[in-house]
């Protein structure tokens, strides 16, 4: 893999038809501006870290928002999956020690990671709380939404220092 393809990233629209879509249009934007912030750039680049002694770097930012999505993943009853955690089975420990040479497989499992999350809250409403928990798939949506926005505002750093890009 030479570099990471930038996606289009549409604005979701000023006025949606109903909250599902406007939690849904936002959490989207969220997730195409990570890989915009990653697009272009080689393995390499996507590892660089931001400044001692923080671990962080755009790669480990990929590979921890994979294992985030799981708070949707509960809804469709499935096992576990593992998201290359530290690239060892079983693992549920974080993503500072990130392998260039996994760079793709990270890349794909943040979209299956994506994938299922929208598969299995399809349908549900929004006042469903998550099995074996009190947070409904509303709160979820907004819990996300956040997360999502403070990754990418770490995200624009990473990228600034990496090549100079900045802006959204």
């Amino acid at each position: 893999m030479s570099t990471w393809t930038t996606p289009e990233r549409p604005e979701p629209p000023n006025n949606p038809i109903d909250e599902r879509a406007a939690l849904e249009d936002r959490l989207e934007y969220q997730r195409t501006t990570l890989l915009l912030k990653c697009g272009g750039l080689t393995p390499e680049q996507l590892a660089l870290r931001s400044v001692p002694p923080s671990t962080l770097s755009l790669l480990g930012l990929v590979r921890h928002l994979s294992g985030v999505e799981a708070w949707f993943h509960s809804y469709d009853g499935q096992p576990d999956h593992l998201y290359f955690w530290d690239y060892v089975p079983g693992s549920t420990e974080g993503c500072d020690e990130v392998d260039i040479t996994r760079a793709a497989d990270d890349l794909a499992s943040y979209q299956a990671s994506v994938a299922r999350s929208r598969a299995a809250v399809a349908g549900r409403s929004l006042d469903e709380a998550s099995p074996g928990e009190d947070y409904t798939l509303r709160w979820i949506y907004l819990h996300m939404i956040e997360e999502y926005a403070r990754h990418n505002g770490h995200a624009d750093f990473l990228r600034e220092r990496i090549d100079g890009a900045t802006g959204e």
